[in-house]
């Protein structure tokens, strides 16, 4: 605040006046210069863990700017800190109302609050707001020491479900070639091959183990790649051999191929991979190849996956 301002008005003028004076001054400090210097100082306190002093701070901001919801975030975890759970929700909501980003961090310590003060419905629904919302894994509310008695809860475990990063659809649309596989080529007398392919990684992943009896193995990984809405495959022999598709689920069949890769334009061959549920419950994979950029296309494999004995 600047004395040479403030010091004549406070001591010459008579008491009326003083108390306009002590606004004017209020509003003097708290204008846009004296409000960011308030609000780099209660960051400062926060950054101290000075609860006390950033929550006073803070108060005094919100108090000559009350739209300013990132203070108001800011009051609610020093209040939450200092353990002043009615004044912390109080803040908590009025973050809320004047639009605080994101919203997922309000909703996110309200229901630790509400676990500490034993509003175990209010803690519930501000979870199933996170539900919505997304943004946080499961693991990340699981690890909170609040929310340990939720342990079992139908409907916070349904929010951790909602939560699991590769529960939308395209997710599961591979998932027809889950299975324990016996792998007959087109037109052989019996099975060849066993192919193991399970869903890891929480879901997010679509391995194959496969292994043929006269001892050729290999492995994929398959998995769709939400950022550019594509699903992926990357293969590996056990002779050295390699294969990269890319592509998606054309009506019911998976496609993928090398077509759009640098491969391609290595090998001079574009693969093209096709499996296809049928409706007996096997599943087609049907492996062609191009020389001549599709004019033609030869095939490489032509298999039929059948379920193992007692496999649904």
């Amino acid at each position: 605040m600047n004395q040479s301002i403030y010091l004549p008005i406070r001591c010459c003028w008579p008491l009326p006046a003083r108390v306009l004076c002590l606004v004017l001054v209020v509003a003097l400090a708290l204008a846009p210069d004296g409000h960011a210097q308030t609000r780099e100082q209660a960051d400062e306190q926060y950054a101290a863990s000075d609860w006390q002093a950033a929550a006073a701070t803070y108060q005094s901001v919100v108090t000559a700017t009350p739209d300013d919801a990132a203070a108001w975030f800011g009051l609610a975890q020093s209040r939450h800190q200092l353990e002043q759970y009615a004044l912390a929700e109080l803040a908590y909501l009025n973050a809320l109302e004047h639009g605080f980003q994101p919203p997922l961090r309000v909703h996110y310590h309200l229901a630790r609050l509400y676990m500490s003060l034993e509003q175990r419905e209010k803690a519930l629904q501000q979870l199933e707001t996170i539900g919505t919302i997304g943004g946080v894994t499961p693991q990340a509310l699981m690890s909170l020491a609040e929310l340990e008695p939720l342990a079992g809860n139908a409907r916070f475990e349904a929010v951790l479900e909602q939560l699991k990063p590769c529960n939308t659809d395209e997710y599961r649309q591979f998932d027809f070639w889950l299975g324990e596989w016996e792998v007959q080529a087109a037109n052989a007398p019996a099975p060849h091959a066993h192919n193991s392919i399970t869903a890891v990684q929480g879901g997010c992943v679509v391995l194959e183990q496969y292994q043929t009896q006269s001892g050729y193995t290999g492995m994929s990984l398959n998995f769709f790649d939400a950022v550019l809405q594509r699903w992926h495959q990357t293969w590996m022999d056990n002779g050295g051999s390699s294969v990269y598709l890319e592509g998606g689920l054309q009506g019911n069949a998976m496609v993928m191929s090398d077509e759009h890769l640098d491969i391609s334009k290595v090998s001079g061959a574009i693969n093209r991979v096709t499996w296809t549920p049928l409706d007996d419950g096997r599943v087609r994979q049907h492996w062609q190849q191009t020389a001549d950029q599709g004019a033609t296309w030869t095939t490489v494999f032509d298999g039929y996956y059948s379920r193992v004995a007692g496999e649904q």
